[in-house]
């Protein structure tokens, strides 16, 4: 490590390289052999270990560091036009299977043509990749850094310090402003080269992200995945632009080939040149939408505020109480806008001796006094993270005004921007998502959720093995937690959990205000329920002209999907599925595997109609479950079908309560066991809705199966159906044999419903 270099920053850095070695050579024997996966793998490590080298320069001897560098920057290239290579073949084979007689001539001479050009390019990678290895650099790297990880983490080096959150905003403000400067050419559509220039850019932007993703507990899930997404529409872009730049240099090629009947060849020529031109045009339009919502969500000027408020988290202090005793902590959490119960937990806790107060998020929404509690929280007595719903107010407001579908929740997030001053939409704005702090001699960790990630509920039913984990994660003697509404408290591998519950809007059946005291002196917590004046709270939300659902939820005390607090009347079709396919892509699914079984579900549908007898909007709701059956999965592949539920439920998405509450328990079933009917949730539903929910379930359940690898190996599908079996006929261009398999335990439920057994063929 060079001298004065801060030991924290050092060892985030050598984390990140030597995570990038060993994925590197872990992927490496796939590529020798030519596998698409393991050449994409082994590809992008090497890009994300050249990234990282410069980022984290300083902890390493220039000699060294330039020896590790030139040993991949060979193979970086040598992989990229494998990988490219590997692209181009497997459009092609897509694209023989959508042309006519007439084009699929030239479209096979081209991909023989490719796949002649790949062979010889594996020679390549292949030296490459065994040279790297004779050198024994990365053994070197993988020994040097793993070695010197020790020894920092031996040392306790905090990874978190303020050095670190210093170094990624000097390197990510750098990469973000290259990425804007590049701005001015988005608008124009023959901007071929600069597009190309800020697919470059957005890439190193998104890969210095990934080299500080540890400097925070959701992992800048949110921000990585939109990168991605740009980054992912603009390389598509490029292979167009390559595409139609090349093709009078292949047809010259082609002409130039022994035996090739260059006529027989010309219509696949223009058949690809149409086909990309027309891509190219669609891909630009995504792309520039996608590029207006994030600079209308001030999506790059959040990113170095994101670091700049961990520059700051180390530096809260909890002052003690005057008489020189450790301090008792009112910890509040949840109290949206409801300014009366928080006046009643304020004046009950200070009666028990709490002068200090912590604030856990979600201070706005859903409460007639937005503005009054933002102020109170805003008192110097007061220390505060900022929760998911805080965010969405303050998105709400700085966005610009667009007309949307009309919903419950739009008109909380309108009512509470309204309100907010500029000073509370500033305060918000400048809160972090999780403080640490020290007090009496005991670490300390706040944060709205969850320590594993913004979106996590954490409640009375947790199992302990996920708190174990978290326990693990949080490296914190006490955790304290929000937004699930439900208080608990537990202590789990000497972790100390705390939800104090809500404090403006409990959905546990008890209307009274909900908090927590922490006694430091003790080292003990008492959870608190306070009366207050709630017919107060319900005349003024009535006033202040927020829905009766609304209202419904705080006089229930009962959680939104248990009150129905969804959407308005759906939107036409049309719009509502575009609605449900940007929802689906913010949540970072994989939408090239969601559109795979959205059109395996779709021709399965339309073809076993007369089995079950269900019409266009049931095809609908289908749809839509395609589309965000996987989305559980940006908080984990682990159950992440539960995962799914649950955001669905949640989320704005143009859907009646009855209709969300289908498409949510499509998601929920969609993998592992099938429904029953003594599931909570569906003995909820009636008897005709669960034969749709079952029909449904298993049709999507079959889909997905097939596109087990997330391949998109099978193109079409056939049924035809006999009295005691249904034949799905697959039409793929690869071994789809594990689809199949995946396919056939999942058609469980549909054998159970149709009384019919399943087979592939």
């Amino acid at each position: 490590m060079a001298r004065g270099e801060d030991p924290g920053l050092c060892l985030l850095g050598s984390m990140a390289i030597l995570k990038q070695v060993s994925e590197l050579r872990a992927s490496s024997k796939a590529a020798q052999r030519m596998e698409v996966e393991g050449v994409h793998q082994t590809r992008v490590a090497s890009r994300r270990l050249r990234a990282a080298l410069p980022i984290f320069s300083s902890c390493f001897k220039e000699s060294q560091r330039d020896r590790w560098r030139n040993s991949v920057k060979d193979l970086t290239r040598s992989l990229g036009e494998a990988r490219d290579a590997d692209v181009q073949i497997g459009f092609l084979r897509e694209l023989m299977s959508r042309v006519g007689e007439a084009e699929r001539t030239g479209v096979r001479a081209l991909l023989d043509l490719k796949e002649r050009a790949r062979v010889d390019l594996q020679e390549q990678v292949a030296r490459w990749l065994e040279s790297v290895e004779e050198e024994g650099v990365l053994k070197d790297m993988e020994r040097l850094l793993g070695k010197r990880v020790r020894r920092l983490e031996a040392r306790k080096a905090d990874v978190r310090g303020r050095p670190s959150y210093a170094a990624g905003l000097a390197h990510v403000s750098r990469r973000t402003n290259r990425v804007l400067e590049l701005e001015p050419f988005i608008n124009d559509p023959g901007a071929i080269g600069k597009h190309h220039d800020l697919r470059i850019a957005v890439k190193r932007l998104r890969y210095t992200l990934e080299a500080f993703r540890p400097l925070f507990d959701d992992q800048l899930k949110k921000e990585i995945g939109a990168l991605k997404m740009v980054q992912d529409l603009l390389g598509e872009m490029h292979d167009c632009d390559v595409w139609l730049d090349s093709l009078s240099t292949l047809e010259e090629e082609m002409r130039s080939l022994p035996g090739v009947d260059i006529e027989a060849v010309l219509p696949g020529l223009r058949a690809l040149a149409d086909d990309r031109d027309r891509e190219r045009g669609e891909l630009y339009r995504r792309f520039t939408a996608q590029w207006a919502s994030l600079r209308g969500s001030k999506f790059f000027e959040s990113l170095a505020g994101r670091f700049r408020s961990g520059m700051t988290s180390g530096n809260y202090a909890i002052p003690p109480e005057d008489s020189g005793q450790p301090p008792k902590l009112g910890i509040v959490s949840d109290i949206h806008g409801n300014m009366g119960a928080l006046e009643a937990v304020m004046e009950d806790a200070r009666s028990r001796g709490v002068s200090w107060f912590i604030s856990l998020g979600d201070m706005v929404g859903s409460g007639p006094y937005p503005e009054e509690v933002v102020r109170s929280v805003r008192d110097e007595r007061f220390l505060s993270v900022v929760g998911n719903f805080d965010l969405k107010v303050l998105k709400f407001a700085r966005r610009p005004k667009r007309p949307g579908p009309p919903s419950v929740q739009r008109s909380v997030l309108a009512a509470a921007a309204r309100d907010l001053s500029e000073d509370s939409l500033k305060f918000i704005a400048s809160l972090p998502p999780e403080i640490r702090l020290e007090v009496g001699g005991h670490r300390l960790l706040l944060v709205h959720a969850s320590p594993d990630g913004p979106d996590e509920h954490l409640d009375p039913d947790t199992p302990e093995e996920r708190l174990a984990e978290l326990s693990r994660i949080s490296d914190a003697d006490i955790v304290m937690v929000g937004h699930s509404h439900r208080s608990f408290v537990r202590t789990v591998n000497g972790t100390m959990f705390i939800n104090p519950g809500s404090v403006g809007r409990p959905v546990d059946g008890d209307p009274r205000a909900s908090y927590a005291i922490l006694d430091i002196a003790s080292l003990s917590a008492s959870l608190h329920r306070v009366d207050y004046d709630v017919e107060a709270a319900l005349r003024a939300l009535r006033e202040k002209g927020l829905p009766e659902e609304v209202v419904e939820v705080v006089q229930k005390s009962r959680s939104a999907g248990e009150v129905g607090l969804k959407m308005a009347p759906p939107l036409d079709r049309k719009a509502a599925m575009a609605w449900i396919e940007r929802a689906a892509r913010q949540m970072n699914v994989d939408h090239r595997h969601a559109e795979t079984v959205l059109r395996t579900a779709t021709a399965l549908f339309r073809q076993l109609t007369a089995l079950h007898g269900l019409g266009c909007k049931d095809l609908f709701l289908l749809e839509a479950a395609c589309l965000l059956h996987d989305v559980g999965i940006s908080e984990g592949v682990k159950g992440h079908h539960r995962s799914s539920y649950r955001l669905i439920m949640e989320a704005d998405l143009p859907l009646p309560p009855r209709d969300r509450s289908m498409v949510a328990l499509m998601a929920r079933f969609h993998r592992k066991r099938p429904p029953e009917d003594s599931d909570e949730q569906v003995a909820l539903i009636s008897g005709n809705d669960r034969r749709r929910l079952y029909s449904l379930t298993s049709i999507l359940r079959i889909a997905d199966g097939l596109d087990h690898q997330h391949a998109g190996l099978v193109k079409d599908v056939g049924c035809s159906i006999s009295d005691d079996e249904v034949v799905i006929k697959i039409s793929s261009d690869g071994d789809w044999s594990p689809e199949s398999e995946a396919a056939l335990r999942k058609s469980d439920l549909f054998e159970r419903t149709f009384r019919r057994r399943v087979r592939f063929e």
